[in-house]
């Protein structure tokens, strides 16, 4: 059975932080002081577009309760985990998927895959890295640096994290993705903005996620305050 697609205000609060312009710039502009369009929507079955770019598409069913399954798993084992890795707010990761209309050809999860899934909504000019859910990469020492004062209990949840997706057999593919990083963001030039850009947005999400069969992106949203 199919569902009907719907505008989702639920899922579009898990992305809203990273859509704050927090009163820089205009009303009409897209991207005065965030990493995520201040346009966007957010459907019932996770898909993204723009405000002016409406979705048309019926939702599987079964494949959208597998994306729910998986998401509150892996949520529930990283509850009361702060996202952490170097960031100036204590927030937490949300549950997370993007199911996609057409099966994706593709069968890893790249900067290309991220920016196509969040439909060209992100910053054009912040990087987008997507690594191996593994210890020896650049996102697990960003974990490494914020628990360096912690006890080995605080890398236990993260340990788990990982070796959830890794036992997964719904997902062809896993990742940890950054989206925009801050020294990279402070040394762009103002001159190559995107019209209406003040300044580069602090709020930059992080996302494990795994890419089902049927290419749908599913796992936890969170974001890091580097102000």
């Amino acid at each position: 059975m199919n569902i009907k697609l719907a505008l989702s205000e639920e899922r579009l609060k898990i992305l809203s932080e990273c859509m704050q312009n927090y009163d820089v710039g205009a009303d009409t502009d897209e991207w005065p002081n965030n990493i995520i369009s201040r346009f966007t929507s957010v459907y019932n079955d996770g898909s993204i577009s723009k405000h002016n770019i409406p979705l048309q598409h019926e939702i599987d069913s079964d494949e959208l309760k597998l994306c729910q399954k998986l998401s509150a798993e892996i949520t529930n084992i990283m509850a009361n985990v702060e996202v952490g890795m170097g960031s100036n707010s204590g927030d937490y990761f949300q549950d997370f998927y993007i199911m996609h209309s057409h099966n994706s050809a593709s069968q890893k999860i790249t900067p290309q895959l991220i920016q196509q899934y969040f439909a060209n909504t992100i910053f054009p000019l912040a990087n987008i890295t997507t690594e191996p859910l593994t210890t020896n990469t650049q996102w697990w020492k960003e974990v490494e640096q914020d628990g360096e004062e912690s006890p080995a209990e605080y890398f236990q949840p993260w340990h788990k994290m990982m070796d959830w997706f890794a036992a997964q057999h719904d997902f062809i593919d896993c990742a940890f993705v950054r989206i925009g990083d801050s020294a990279l963001l402070e040394q762009i030039n103002s001159d190559d903005y995107p019209k209406g850009t003040i300044i580069t947005g602090c709020v930059l999400p992080r996302l494990a996620l795994g890419l089902t069969q049927k290419s749908s992106l599913v796992g936890i949203f969170g974001y890091v305050v580097h102000s």
